[in-house]
């Protein structure tokens, strides 16, 4: 689809209106969220079954409380910020004046749609660049309040590196998505519901490569591996992959100590798999909870979690491309948001904004699907008779990684991953 120019007709706000509506409102309910986790974050005294189940001091859990909550403070700090120049930027009418503007002040065809991109593109990239010093003065701080309470012990260097680690992941991807909206231009025009399906697959295609890509060429740039030894503890992994048919091709060890405490362990491949423990968990646990740890993430792979999230991902991809044709070629939805033309590339950036409610109900929903598998697994190493070294080893990792000690239900629902620790030990001592 060509840029077009829209037939003068009165202007609906309507969704305009939407999107605006949608950020203020979730913003304020994020806030409402921190709130309630700032009150559990000003609880002086500690619990008794804190105290029984880690054994720390007052003193100790007077200081993750002060550490948690500062890091909030500062997060809410930031948020808001960011909302209020994204609500500017959209009421401003920003992104079609510079649309606008890009014709007369560079001369071009103000019917080409790729002249149009390549210098979006490069607006795009000026805010990219903007968006990355933002963060990186935002990141600056938190780290400064994480070097206040001595939780995190990276160097500034080696920060650098594993932020850069994760742009170049991203990077590499910017001349496959130039592609893409070249194509969806020029390819669109005369095949509009066989574009839909060859835009969903291509998509699909790309998750699945990236998943390959960053642990077997991105990462290793920035990490080191090497194959574990020969050793008790790699008898114990193999013997246990062996009892679960688990494709097992190396165990390897990464160096994550040379950028913080935190420790981990994981698995990654097709079709034979590779184990990666952190050197931190060989460290500081047991044989028998590294392999406790282990048959948790072996867990995942026996009740098929990587592809059932693959699929809940496939599912969305579809669900939005059919929202996606509804959107696409409506005159409403380019006038609320001060556009007077339509194109495929800005109906594309408009319809993401609309669809971000729905999206962040998929967000929830995959959020609680997440926290199921972790319970899913913790079972799978119980019925192995791990469950007793995998609480122990949950324990130290907690303590280890020093994560919050006080949590609010509602907060836990709509952020967390995973359950906390106290409700996973909970569980197990029911599976005892």
């Amino acid at each position: 689809m060509a840029i077009l120019r829209i037939k003068e007709q009165e202007v609906s706000y309507s969704y305009l209106y939407i999107v605006v509506s949608y950020i203020v409102i979730k913003y304020l309910l994020e806030q409402f969220i921190n709130l309630r986790q700032l009150d559990q974050l000003s609880v002086k005294q500690m619990p008794i079954h804190i105290e029984q189940t880690l054994g720390i001091t007052q003193k100790q859990f007077k200081r993750s409380q002060r550490f948690y909550y500062d890091k909030l403070s500062f997060e809410m700090y930031t948020k808001s910020i960011k909302t209020a120049i994204e609500i500017i930027v959209i009421l401003c009418g920003v992104m079609p004046f510079i649309w606008e503007r890009t014709v007369t002040f560079f001369k071009m065809d103000p019917n080409s749609e790729d002249q149009h991109i390549s210098l979006w593109n490069l607006y795009a990239s000026n805010q990219l660049m903007f968006l990355i010093i933002f963060i990186t003065l935002m990141q600056q701080r938190k780290d400064m309040i994480q070097v206040k309470y001595h939780l995190l012990f990276n160097s500034v260097i080696l920060q650098l590196n594993q932020h850069c680690g994760w742009s170049l992941y991203q990077y590499s991807s910017i001349p496959i998505y130039m592609w893409l909206n070249l194509e969806e231009i020029t390819f669109s025009q005369r095949y509009i519901p066989l574009h839909n399906i060859q835009m969903q697959f291509f998509v699909l295609f790309m998750a699945i490569v990236s998943s390959l890509v960053y642990p077997n060429y991105i990462q290793p740039l920035f990490n080191e591996f090497e194959e574990l030894k020969e050793t008790q503890l790699k008898q114990a992994i193999s013997q246990l992959a062996l009892r679960m048919n688990f494709p097992l091709e190396k165990i390897l060890v990464m160096d994550g100590s040379k950028r913080s405490d935190h420790s981990n362990a994981y698995f990654f491949g097709m079709y034979s798999k590779r184990i990666v423990l952190y050197d931190t968990l060989i460290n500081n646990l047991t044989n028998e909870e590294i392999v406790a740890v282990v048959a948790h993430e072996l867990g995942h792979w026996k009740y098929k979690h990587p592809y059932i999230k693959l699929l809940f991902f496939c599912i969305k991809i579809l669900i939005t491309f059919y929202i996606f044709g509804f959107y696409r070629d409506s005159d409403v939805v380019f006038l609320s948001f001060g556009f007077n033309e339509k194109s495929i590339f800005i109906g594309s950036a408009l319809f993401f904004s609309l669809f971000e409610p729905m999206n962040t109900l998929f967000q929830i929903f995959e959020l609680h699907l997440s926290r199921f598998f972790e319970y899913q697994a913790d079972i799978f190493a119980s019925h192995h008779g791990l469950g007793i070294y995998l609480m122990s080893g949950l324990i130290k990792l907690f303590k280890q990684n020093s994560t919050n000690l006080m949590i609010d239900p509602i907060y836990q629902w709509y952020y967390n991953s995973h359950p906390s620790l106290f409700e996973r030990l909970k569980y197990l001592n029911k599976l005892r």
